[in-house]
């Protein structure tokens, strides 16, 4: 049965609310220690990562770095490179670790298995690309953080929206976030049933533009002046692929008035053959 539309929208801001994410957070924790599960890389050894599988995420987590290169949707804007003409660049986007095996595994869980206390290993990654971002992107703090928000329909299957979980608690300094700066649009009813295209076969070009429109940045943040004057803004999110939902992040924050200076994500996929260690910096 189909809910009346105003019904849906109803609910959706119930359970989008501030204090129903915060009680959904608190009883996940719960559940996680009443109900011990088996290691996410493994699947053999109790816990979230057995002590056997730690070493290998958390080393695939430590070193944060330049990832625009292989994404070829991101938005291209002109860089001048010691000369009168300037070339087109990819924005820049710091990713907190390569998309390898260890992690790839973890993000799935944390993302789709409601495994939230891989967290817990995630967050400190998080934390170490904010903190290197300022040289990574070449801009100066303080920052505005804006995740990419998750579907209505992506929030109640989940009950959690992994990418603002991964933001709660203290960040570096310097540092602010911004949830709710944008939201999804609501697809036409028709919409929702055309089959979705992927991506194999198009151009960078029509990777670039499509999906542009499926954010929209929210009125009542429009106005809020959590924003603040001087503030860079950097958008984030949890895994970038071809970089087509960062481009349609920087088209509704850029008819907001708003370019923002890079991204940060948690990892980033990377072109096949990349030796494991190439373009990254330690930080």
């Amino acid at each position: 049965m189909r809910l009346p539309s105003g019904c849906a929208v109803g609910l959706d801001r119930l359970v989008l609310a501030p204090a129903a994410r915060a009680l959904g957070r608190s009883g996940r924790e719960l559940a996680g220690l009443l109900m011990p599960s088996l290691c996410v890389l493994c699947g053999r050894q109790d816990g979230t990562v057995c002590p056997e599988c730690a070493p290998g995420l958390v080393a695939e987590l430590l070193h944060p770095f330049r990832a625009e290169q292989d994404a070829a949707a991101l938005p291209l804007y002109p860089v001048p490179l010691g000369g009168p003409e300037p070339s087109l660049h990819p924005v820049p986007v710091v990713a907190a670790a390569r998309y390898g095996a260890e992690a790839s595994r973890a993000l799935l869980a944390f993302k789709d298995h409601g495994r939230t206390a891989v967290a817990g290993y995630l967050r400190p990654a998080v934390h170490r690309a904010l903190a290197a971002a300022p040289r990574l992107l070449e801009a100066q703090g303080p920052f505005t953080l804006v995740p990419v928000p998750s579907s209505a329909a992506g929030f109640r299957a989940r009950g959690y929206d992994p990418v603002e979980e991964l933001l709660t608690g203290a960040l570096p300094p310097g540092w602010q976030v911004a949830p709710g700066w944008l939201a999804h649009r609501r697809r036409p009813l028709v919409a929702a049933f055309r089959p979705r295209s992927s991506h194999a076969g198009t151009g960078s070009r029509q990777r670039r533009h499509r999906g542009r429109d499926r954010f929209r940045t929210s009125r009542r943040y429009a106005a809020n002046a959590q924003r603040g004057p001087g503030r860079n803004v950097v958008v984030f999110d949890d895994v970038m692929t071809t970089g087509s939902t960062l481009a349609a992040t920087w088209h509704a924050l850029e008819q907001d008035g708003v370019r923002p200076v890079g991204a940060v994500v948690v990892a980033a996929v990377t072109a096949p053959g990349t030796a494991p260690d190439e373009g990254l910096n330690s930080a």
